[in-house]
C-alpha cells in the first residue's frame, strides 16, 4: 500500500512482537494503510531478518510480514529504552504485543502504563495461552495450541500428525487485526481505545466453532469421519485417478452431488446423506474416478457445478492464471535493490490486477521520524543514538 493510501492511513501502530504472531497482524494493518514501526534490538539480531529460509541473505519472514513497515530498533532492557518506546506510545494509536503475560507490565511498557499517558491508545496483546487460566505461563507453539484444542484428534491418521498450516497463528493475528481496527474505531467516537487479547490457543479454538457446537448441544465428540466436512460423507472427500493425481469433490448440496452423478455415471443418489451407506458409496465413488486420469475428468466436468477440483502443490497454485488475475502475487524491493515476487495480502481493496513495490525497512529506517513525532528534539536522538539505546541512523 502506497504511503496516504488505504482506510488505515494516518494511523500508528508499534509492533512490539518479533517473529510472534503479531508481525503478522501488523503486516494486515500495514496493507490497510497504517503506519507501522517494528520495534527490534538494537544490533539487528531480529529473528525475522536471520532466520531461515533466506533470500540472499535475508529471512523469507522478514520479506513477507515486514515489507511496507519502518523500523525503531531500541533496547527495552535499558531504563532509557523502556522512556523511549513509552514516549512514543503516546504518539500511536495501537500498540500490538507479543510477549508473555506479564512480561511487559515488569517492564512498564503495558497496557496500563502507556494507557495512563495515551487513553486513545488500543493495546492488543497475542499470548499463548491467554493472560489468565492455568496455562497461561506455559511455552507453546502452534502445534501445541492446535493439540490442546482438539484441531488434531479430527485429522484422518492413525497417528495425528501436524497441520498442514498454522490454524492457531493465522485466526489469532487475523482477529488480532480486527481487534486494533475496532479500537481506532472507538478512539475516534470516545477518544479511549480498547484493551484486547487474541490469544494462540483461542484462535485454534475457534478453528473449531461449529465440532464444539456439536459437542456441547449433541453431546458428540468430532472425531475422524464424524463429521460432514471431516471426511464423513463420500461426497466431500479426495480420491485418486487413474494417473494417481488427486481430486477433490466437495458435492455437499443436493444439486451439486446430482450432476456430479450424471457426468460420472454413479447412479446411487440416494445415498449421498445416508450415514449407514458412506462406506459402499465412497468405494463406488472411488472406483468410477480411478477409471480416468485426472485431466480427462476435469475436461469431463469444464466449468460445470460440481465442486471438484484438482489438489495443487502450493507452486502449482500460485500460478493458476486466477491467482495471478486476481494479483495473488506481489511484487517487492530486496535490500539489495532487486525486485522480487511475494505473496499478496490477502485483501482486496482496489481494482484486481494492481501491482505494488513494496520493501522491507532497513533497520532503523523510520525511527527518527516516529521519535520526532514523539516529542524528542534531534539533540536527544543523536545522544540516546550514541549511547545504543537506540538506533537512529
Amino acid at each position: 500500500m502506497a504511503d496516504g493510501d488505504g482506510p488505515l492511513a494516518g494511523v500508528r501502530v508499534l509492533d512490539l512482537s518479533w517473529i510472534g504472531v503479531g508481525c503478522i497482524t501488523t503486516w494486515l494493518l500495514a496493507e490497510l494503510g497504517a503506519d507501522v514501526w517494528k520495534i527490534e534490538p538494537v544490533d539487528g539480531s531480529d529473528n525475522a531478518r536471520t532466520m531461515e529460509p533466506l533470500v540472499r541473505g535475508i529471512g523469507v519472514n522478514h520479506l513477507v510480514f515486514d515489507r511496507g513497515k519502518k523500523s525503531l530498533p531500541v533496547d527495552l532492557r535499558h531504563p532509557e529504552g523502556r522512556r523511549v518506546y513509552r514516549t512514543v506510545a503516546g504518539a500511536v494509536d495501537v500498540v500490538v504485543e507479543g510477549m508473555r503475560p506479564g512480561v511487559a507490565d515488569r517492564l512498564g511498557v503495558g497496557a496500563e502504563a502507556l494507557r495512563r499517558r495515551n487513553p486513545a491508545l488500543s493495546y492488543v496483546t497475542l499470548p499463548g495461552y491467554g493472560s489468565g487460566g492455568p496455562l497461561s505461563a506455559r511455552a507453546g507453539h502452534d502445534l501445541n495450541y492446535a493439540a490442546m484444542a482438539g484441531v488434531l484428534s479430527m485429522a484422518r491418521h492413525e497417528h495425528p500428525a501436524p497441520a498442514p498450516v498454522q490454524v492457531a497463528d493465522w485466526l489469532a493475528a487475523s482477529l488480532a487485526a480486527l481487534a486494533a481496527v475496532s479500537g481506532v474505531h472507538q478512539a475516534g467516537r470516545t477518544r479511549r481505545g480498547v484493551v484486547a487479547e487474541s490469544s494462540l490457543f483461542d484462535g485454534a479454538m475457534f478453528s473449531l466453532v461449529v465440532a464444539q457446537a456439536q459437542a456441547l448441544m449433541l453431546g458428540l465428540d468430532v472425531g475422524p469421519r464424524t463429521s460432514m466436512l471431516n471426511g464423513e460423507l463420500a461426497c466431500y472427500a479426495v480420491y485418486r485417478c487413474a494417473d494417481g493425481e488427486p481430486l477433490a469433490v466437495a458435492a455437499l448440496e443436493e444439486r451439486f452431488w446430482r450432476r456430479f452423478c450424471a457426468l460420472t455415471g454413479i447412479d446411487d443418489e440416494g445415498a449421498q446423506h445416508d450415514r449407514t451407506r458412506q462406506d459402499r458409496l465412497r468405494a463406488t465413488v472411488a472406483g468410477v474416478l480411478a477409471t480416468r486420469t485426472r485431466a480427462e475428468w476435469l475436461a469431463l466436468f469444464g466449468d460445470e457445478d460440481v465442486c471438484v477440483s484438482p489438489v495443487l502443490s502450493v507452486a502449482e497454485g500460485l500460478q493458476l492464471p486466477h491467482v495471478r488475475e486476481r494479483a495473488g502475487v506481489t511484487r517487492m524491493q530486496h535490500p539489495d535493490g532487486s525486485v522480487v515476487e511475494a505473496p499478496a495480502a490477502p485483501l482486496r481493496l482496489g481494482p484486481h490486477g494492481t501491482v505494488d513495490v513494496a520493501r522491507t525497512p532497513a533497520l532503523g529506517e523510520g525511527a527518527r521520524e516516529l521519535l520526532g513525532l514523539g516529542g524528542l528534539p534531534v539533540a536527544e536522538i543523536d545522544r540516546l543514538h550514541g549511547a545504543g539505546v537506540v538506533h537512529a541512523p
